[in-house]
């Protein structure tokens, strides 16, 4: 049966469709290997032999019509993925899947006059690039020059660049480039990666150089929600990120999750390099050690971590590693366990599937709270933890007694002020904080409350 898009994914359906085609160009038993690949059901050449009626080879054509007419609706921006993987995707096509993704991101709004900005205060530097090379490569990733009509090399339409920039670089203005290369009005977040790029060492290969650059455009990005953050270094050099203000500044480096009764222990194995060490077992809580890269968090990084530690097959490790989220969440409350299994039957269907994780460790001190009186931390452990795209950090809360009321269940205003002031702490420290009652979690509404939540958070990425 032939997708049957609704109006406001005609454009998706149409960019599918021409990806599949794109396909054309491969030998049939290419075809055989890349379906897979690339989530599409691609039909043999040969039909089943043993099939009643006449059996007919099918073309190329004929063969990714029907792969494309297989191909579930939602499943289209899941395919348009895995084609970003693929290094023969023609740069126009690139483009045109990237700028459907990240229109999905909800990324701040970025002004044709905040980019004009952003090239006057760059044409204070004598020229904002060092190494022409990595310029020209930046360029060629995100961009295809409008200029190229007039190129001198009609096979090339990077010449003008080439020309303007670096022969005679006295040519352009900033402004000009960007408007050349479609940087004025081109997406936000292309243009946001673009600024990335020129930050970065590849470009301009002076740490002093790169800071004076990104001191001097930051004050254009606050005005539009935007600030820039020092991420890690690159080839010896710091690399940037740009990222919505509010936003954490590095991404996570270690997450304590499935937390069971106690607290685990922590030692610092290199105090100068904030080396820590984990010495409870998985028995007692879940060490996620590996860097969580912009693109958020997914279920099946954890899945690929826990099969690698454990030395397990991929299915073993989901299934041991789901039975035990379950588990903890079912020790907790029945209305945490019913948040997080509902989520996962919402979300089963969607690529990528982020994780949600439970019992996560915020804040953790060798000191017990009653010895740390007034100076304690607060929310120590968070329900329910999200990493989604862009550096984004949400925490899920259910409302239990604890949050409101004392051991013997009666009203306490100094723990409901607690609570309040705890979620007032994360979210000034660059965390999205969202509270379910155990009302909202009940059998009878779980399921609604949980898919109109998440249909409105999953939204923005």
């Amino acid at each position: 049966m032939t997708a049957d898009p609704t109006e406001g994914d005609i454009d998706t359906h149409d960019l599918v469709r021409e990806l599949v085609s794109s396909l054309h160009h491969l030998r049939h038993v290419d075809l055989d290997a890349v379906g897979p690949a690339l989530g599409l059901a691609i039909p043999p050449q040969h039909p089943d032999p043993s099939q009643a009626g006449e059996v007919k080879s099918l073309s190329k054509q004929e063969r990714l019509d029907l792969a494309f007419d297989a191909l579930a609706q939602n499943n289209h921006e899941a395919v348009c993925a895995r084609f970003l993987q693929r290094s023969d995707l023609a740069i126009e096509l690139r483009h045109r899947v990237e700028d459907l993704i990240w229109e999905r991101e909800n990324w701040p709004q970025i002004t044709t006059r905040t980019r004009r900005d952003i090239a006057e205060a760059l044409d204070a530097f004598d020229a904002i690039w060092l190494e022409a090379d990595g310029l020209l490569n930046l360029v060629k990733r995100h961009w295809v020059p409008r200029s190229h009509e007039w190129s001198f090399d009609p096979k090339d339409p990077y010449e003008p660049v080439v020309r303007h920039m670096f022969r005679f670089p006295n040519d352009w203005t900033t402004v000009e480039f960007f408007k050349e290369i479609g940087a004025l009005d081109g997406g936000d977040r292309r243009f946001a990666l673009f600024l990335e790029g020129l930050l970065s060492g590849s470009v301009n290969p002076s740490e002093a150089r790169q800071r004076k650059m990104a001191a001097a455009i930051s004050p254009i990005l606050a005005r539009a929600g935007l600030k820039i953050t020092e991420s890690g270094s690159t080839d010896g050099y710091p690399a940037f990120a740009i990222v919505a203000a509010g936003t954490r500044p590095r991404p996570a480096q270690l997450i304590l999750f499935a937390s069971r009764h106690g607290k685990p222990a922590l030692r610092l194995r290199d105090v100068l390099d904030q080396s820590i060490e984990v010495l409870t077992g998985d028995d007692t809580v879940l060490a996620y050690d590996v860097p969580v890269s912009d693109r958020g968090l997914t279920w099946r990084d954890v899945e690929s971590w826990w099969s690698h530690r454990k030395g397990i097959s991929a299915d073993q490790a989901k299934l041991e590693l789901w039975r035990r989220l379950v588990t903890v969440c079912a020790d907790v409350s029945p209305v945490q366990h019913a948040l997080f299994t509902t989520y996962y039957d919402y979300a089963k269907d969607h690529d990528p599937l982020f994780a949600l994780l439970p019992e996560v460790w915020l804040h953790w001190d060798p000191v017990s709270r009653r010895q740390r009186g007034e100076n304690a931390f607060l929310d120590q452990r968070m329900d329910f933890l999200m990493l989604l795209p862009g550096l984004r950090r949400v925490v899920l809360e259910v409302d239990g007694e604890q949050h409101y009321a004392t051991s013997s269940r009666q009203p306490s205003p100094r723990i409901y002020s607690e609570t309040t002031r705890g979620d007032r702490d994360l979210r000034l420290t660059g965390y999205e904080v969202y509270r379910f009652s155990g009302y909202e979690l009940s059998e009878d509404r779980a399921t609604n409350t949980v898919a109109e939540f998440f249909n409105r958070l999953l939204a923005r990425i």
